[in-house]
């Protein structure tokens, strides 16, 4: 008779997995993104009804059974809109934020990396951004360019870069104070090598 076979050790979650489901806050801003991505896919497919048509007879009806949540002064469906706004509120978040993550930790990195006249340089450019707010600037591209969702994007994107460049700067200047920076420099390791090599990697979280 063979012998049995030992029992898989049961498979337990990461833990930073585990110290996630902990956070009530973290527990529900999980679900909340999640049921904006589901609205956001599922609008790719269907709404109840278009999100363009206006029904000037029918406008700012209450909820009912046919409009769910309502009509808006235009007499177009609120639950179409809010299904086709989840999808643009993604979009705009992801793209805004990727160009300020992007270009705002390259100036940062750069400013931490070379200092003088350089980090000058990059702080007061940052400095004369944070002047400007977003809606002030989408406003001036807007009227520039032309209304559209892309001019808003990158006008939100704009307003980020300084907010990364700051962040990243100062996360950068503790890096390049530490010991090991001084034995890469000592190794014969350049600016840029140190930077991509040790920097980066310790500032990412």
């Amino acid at each position: 008779m063979s012998a049995a076979l030992p029992a898989s050790p049961p498979v337990s979650a990461p833990g930073w997995l585990y110290r996630a489901l902990r956070h009530r806050s973290f527990v529900i801003g999980a679900v909340l993104s999640l049921l904006l991505i589901l609205a956001a896919a599922l609008s790719l497919v269907w709404t109840p009804w278009s999100p363009y048509e206006m029904d000037l007879a029918n406008k700012l009806q209450p909820p009912t059974g046919t409009h769910w949540v309502g009509t808006d002064a235009f007499g177009r469906d609120v639950a179409s809109l809010l299904l086709v706004g989840a999808r643009n509120s993604i979009l705009v978040g992801v793209i805004a934020v990727g160009i300020g993550l992007t270009i705002g930790t390259a100036l940062g990195l750069l400013a931490a990396a070379k200092r003088g006249w350089v980090e000058e340089l990059i702080m007061r450019l940052a400095d004369f951004t944070f002047a400007f707010p977003a809606i002030l600037s989408a406003i001036m591209m807007t009227a520039v360019f032309g209304a559209g969702i892309v001019n808003s994007i990158i006008a939100i994107g704009i307003f980020n870069i300084p907010t990364f460049a700051r962040v990243t700067r100062a996360s950068a200047n503790a890096v390049w104070s530490r010991e090991y920076i001084l034995a890469s420099r000592a190794c014969g390791k350049g600016s840029w090598r140190i930077t991509l090599e040790h920097v980066l990697p310790n500032i990412l979280s």
